[in-house]
């Protein structure tokens, strides 16, 4: 995608949200909705946008507070109001029996959340930072945007992954580079319940893991043997695999959590 593509896809995005005049936006802290809150606060003004933020155990405490801290940190010290809803998604029953739809209700409790705490704002348009990729990975929360009315100002303005980081960078946003991050269900396969144990382990894992410079890593349980997990490596650290006192580290590491055998997704993330 060239320059001169990316920016007539940007001059769509800035069109499309002077259009909304006023909007909320479901904000994650990630780079997609990043890029939209900074769109959205520069063509818009702060007044005109509500910011909603959802916090729950799905989350590491680094996401957390990055996304708390999103404003001052890509220039906006005053003026943005970042709102931050607090859900427990442990005490919903179809999320934690976790079948296939397990995201739909997900998404569909928080965003009717979100609608709930716009109204008292009086704000009547929610959107969320979906790309154009999004579409194509069979997400089935995407049923519970299109069910809400919920809009996608990044698909709309045909933004891909890609694109969405390029032009992150060139607006200078702080975390234009960071790993992708989903919540720490997504690492408990589906028909696994979702508990609060399990997450804590998998938090426990991905934390060390970064402790040994694994950066953005991903570790899942591998089916109902809970003494099993599969690791997902970003692609350029598959080589630090090649000293054997750094498989060994983290085999220890494993084994103490009480994990037999550490599987390592060759695709990596």
């Amino acid at each position: 995608m060239s320059c001169v593509h990316l920016q007539e896809k940007a001059g769509r995005l800035a069109a499309i949200l002077l259009e909304c005049k006023q909007l909320a936006i479901a904000f994650s802290g990630g780079i997609d909705s990043g890029l939209l809150l900074k769109c959205a606060l520069d063509v818009l003004g702060a007044g005109n946008v509500l910011v909603l933020f959802a916090q729950s155990e799905l989350l590491k405490n680094d996401e957390i507070e990055r996304a708390k801290i999103w404003p001052a940190a890509n220039g906006y010290p005053r003026g943005v109001e970042l709102e931050t809803v607090s859900v427990q998604p442990l005490a919903w029953k179809e999320f934690v029996t976790n079948d296939a739809d397990r995201c739909y209700f997900c998404k569909l409790r928080l965003y009717t959340l979100f609608r709930e705490r716009m109204a008292k704002r009086g704000f009547s348009l929610l959107v969320d930072g979906t790309n154009i990729d999004d579409l194509k990975s069979g997400r089935p929360g995407l049923r519970a945007i299109h069910e809400l009315g919920v809009r996608m100002p990044l698909v709309e303005a045909g933004l891909d992954k890609g694109e969405v980081r390029r032009y992150s960078r060139q607006l200078g946003l702080v975390d234009w580079n960071r790993p992708s991050t989903s919540c720490l269900a997504t690492r408990i396969p589906t028909g696994l319940q979702i508990t609060g144990k399990r997450l804590d382990q998998i938090r426990h894992w991905e934390h060390g893991m970064e402790q040994f410079g694994f950066i953005g890593c991903r570790v899942r349980l591998d089916g109902p043997d809970e003494a099993t997990v599969c690791v997902q490596l970003a692609e350029a650290d598959f080589g630090q695999l090649g000293d054997p006192g750094i498989r060994l580290s983290l085999l220890r590491f494993f084994q103490n959590s009480g994990i037999r055998r550490v599987l390592f997704d060759l695709e990596g993330r």
